[in-house]
């Protein structure tokens, strides 16, 4: 093959690419916006929901609760595990539905070849989830001697259990219960452990709830981290990432007068195919953390107009940031709503309000007619730089009276102005941050109910979990099922086929009705 047929096919296979990108965005964005109306419904529903676990006397915005606890109410066992002390003495066996019995393997003595006999019986209790209930099982693990042997070196034989959770009630099935009640559905523990008493007659506290999903937690860390690591090797190259706050009860020492602590959230751009969204906690509101995650990035990062994103820039001269149109829109457009009609032609803002809305009409039309990234660029470079000149003249040469909101409008967009051109750069970028502010929408929600965080390990176990869960529903999945399946197999199938947009994962996919 020659140079040119080389280069030809290189420039097939490229547009090949950027139409099949085209494509992964429109399904990503329909599928999204189909995800945002559910999640407006089940706003709602889940109001309901949790007025069904709270006293007639108990308001919802009074709830405060304490998350997964830094210092954990259970005792250590010899072998390091951990038992409840609440559960010591609990009458499990009158709630048993399902008895399991374990047996080793082989019952023939491997040293002198004489049948094993019965020495030991361990008797365990699990809880287990099944469709709409929750199950007691009693676990016999039988133990064997060598009648033979055992005189002389007194060895038992019984089968090793592979439990995530050993020497617990918990199982994986149970722990994603408690996650999709608490995470998703946004049941506070307390409540959960109130109707878990009422309708299993288990005394399971909120403090037990919360330990068991800092273990549930621990144990899915790995998915986390390759789901961190996937966001930043995206093959778009761009990130959105957005923030919010978080109290949280117990401050160490050197925070003890802080009274906001920081949820940051990186989201995918629709056109990758792995749709991720990572929520990390931040004691401040400081970059250092991000610039921590994102060292090793190479792209494109859209936000806002805060200011730590231009240190992010600055350490890492291989990112480059994209600010929010929508943001600059806003300014104006709350301006406008102010100016009498008859006044609205001759108003500065008006007429910045009205070139800017010009760029989202383009950007409608480049979506219509289903352009791909490459094309989108060109007709940004041929169309909209028109416009832009149109909005750099207005703003540049405005003289708005001091202290206005006008003033400050006009100061916002020439503070980023570089960084609102970034658009023009590529097409895999967006006009606006909306992905990740619908990300945080769902985190914002939640915290209504929780509020707060007990400690610093809490808010950094629950972020873990929203990741997970959050990605497992914009991937369409099940995510009870999926958690539980997680769970049973983290230590058995390898990390990349556990991811929620995995192909394995998919089996867990639920229809979505448009």
């Amino acid at each position: 093959m020659d140079l040119e047929t080389a280069l030809k096919r290189i420039k097939e296979l490229e547009d090949k690419t950027a139409d099949l990108e085209e494509k992964l965005y429109k399904a990503n964005a329909f599928i999204n916006e189909l995800l945002l109306k559910l999640q407006n419904q089940k706003d709602k529903i889940n109001i309901a929901i949790i007025k069904q676990f709270e006293s007639k006397t108990e308001k919802i915005d009074k709830i405060v609760i304490d998350e997964i606890e830094e210092n954990i109410k259970e005792k250590k066992s010899k072998n390091g595990e951990t038992h409840s002390k609440k559960f010591e003495g609990f009458d499990f066996e009158s709630l048993v539905s399902e008895t399991r019995v374990i047996e080793p393997d082989e019952l023939i003595c491997p040293k002198c070849g004489e049948k094993l006999i019965k020495a030991t019986e361990d008797i365990s209790y699990l809880i287990e989830s099944i469709p709409g209930s929750l199950k007691v099982i009693k676990v016999i693990t039988n133990g064997y001697k060598c009648p033979k042997c055992n005189k002389e070196d007194n060895k038992l034989y019984y089968k090793v259990k592979d439990d995530i959770f050993p020497h617990s009630i918990l199982t994986p099935s149970f722990a994603s219960y408690i996650a999709y009640h608490k995470y998703e559905l946004g049941i506070p523990f307390h409540h959960l452990s109130k109707h878990i008493g009422n309708t299993l007659k288990i005394d399971v506290s909120k403090q037990d709830l919360a330990n068991y999903m800092m273990r549930s937690a621990e144990a899915l860390e790995p998915v986390f981290e390759r789901m961190k690591l996937d966001l930043v090797n995206n093959a778009p190259k761009v990130i959105h990432s957005d923030e919010t706050t978080l109290v949280v009860n117990r401050q160490d020492e050197d925070n003890k007068d802080r009274k906001k602590n920081y949820v940051y959230v990186y989201s995918s751009s629709f056109y990758d195919k792995n749709q991720i969204n990572i929520y990390e906690f931040n004691k401040t509101r400081n970059i250092d953390q991000t610039a921590e995650y994102l060292k090793d990035y190479k792209g494109y990062v859209i936000c806002d107009d805060f200011s730590g994103y231009n240190r992010l820039r600055k350490e890492h001269p291989n990112i480059k940031l994209a600010r929010c149109w929508a943001h600059a829109r806003r300014r104006f457009a709350d301006i406008v709503k102010d100016v009498p009609k008859e006044n609205k032609q001759k108003s500065i803002a008006y007429k910045i309000l009205l070139a800017i809305e010009k760029l989202f009409e383009n950007e409608s039309k480049y979506r219509k007619n289903h352009l791909n990234p490459v094309q989108i660029k060109e007709k940004r470079n041929e169309d909209d730089i028109k416009v832009i000149n149109q909005i750099h003249d207005l703003v540049f040469t405005a003289n708005p009276k001091k202290e206005s909101y006008l003033e400050g409008a006009i100061n916002y967009v020439k503070k980023i102005w570089n960084d609102l051109l970034t658009f023009l750069e590529d097409g895999h970028i967006e006009l606006t941050n909306n992905v990740a502010e619908r990300a945080v929408k769902p985190f914002v929600i939640q915290r209504k109910v929780f509020q707060t965080s007990g400690s610093y390990d809490g808010a950094r176990y629950t972020t873990i979990l929203f990741s997970i869960i959050r990605t497992a529903i914009i991937n369409c999945l099940n995510v009870e099922a999926y958690l539980s399946w997680v769970l049973s197999n983290i230590n058995v199938i390898p990390i990349d086929d556990l991811l929620p947009y995995s192909d394995k994962a998919k089996r867990f996919k639920i229809e979505i009705e448009g």
